[in-house]
């Protein structure tokens, strides 16, 4: 309520709420319901790996069930802090995307949004070529890491389900503008990374 309150009155025509959804706590369907219903929010974020559970925990199917059905976006840290600058005492790992590759074919109405995906932990790095194939899944640049970086990402997916994403304010704002211009991508493509696809995930549509 007070997030939704806060983008009202300092953000209107700028900041959108996204409610927070913990499905491992009681009773969060109706936190859901009221984010939907009574803030009117477009969609709900996840941050599994803060909340303390796996993608291929039956609770997380659920909430992608609920959430398609309402027709909401789901938006889903995968990463929040890269583990190399985390207190080692403190680790608090990327989420696995593995399971997501089973999972996505079985909610066709499901659109989710990927944030800070470029960092997959190194050498246990999961394989996520299945992922990157369905067509349900769209992908944020904000931890899209190394030269050329936005290009290929687009090659393996399409310019139709990237985002732009900055991660501000842990991240510089202008590094993420710096990877759309240094792409040298035609202008429509552009266009639609840096505002079209977001207005069609916002407005419902994929």
């Amino acid at each position: 309520a007070r997030l939704a309150d806060a983008c009202r009155r300092h953000g209107r025509n700028l900041l959108v709420p996204f409610g927070c959804i913990n499905p491992k706590l009681p009773d969060w369907e109706e936190d859901l319901r009221r984010c939907h219903e009574v803030h009117k929010m477009p969609g709900i974020r996840l941050h599994p790996n803060y909340h303390g559970y796996k993608l291929n925990d039956p609770a997380f199917a659920r909430l992608l069930s609920v959430a398609a059905g309402r027709g909401l976006l789901v938006q889903m840290a995968l990463s929040m802090e890269d583990p190399r600058t985390q207190f080692p005492l403190m680790q608090v790992p990327p989420v696995d995307p593995t399971p997501l590759a089973d999972l996505l074919p079985k909610f066709p109405k499901l659109r989710l949004l990927l944030l800070n995906a470029g960092y997959w932990g190194g050498a246990v790095t999961p394989h996520i070529s299945r992922i990157k194939e369905a067509g349900n899944v769209y992908f944020d640049i904000a931890m899209n890491e190394r030269v050329g970086g936005l290009a290929r990402l687009i090659d393996e997916t399409s310019s139709t389900r990237v985002v732009f994403g900055s991660h501000y304010p842990f991240f510089y704002f202008e590094s993420a503008l710096l990877k759309v211009r240094s792409a040298g991508l035609p202008h429509d493509q552009e266009l639609a990374i840096t505002e079209g696809n977001a207005i069609s995930l916002l407005n419902g549509r994929s």
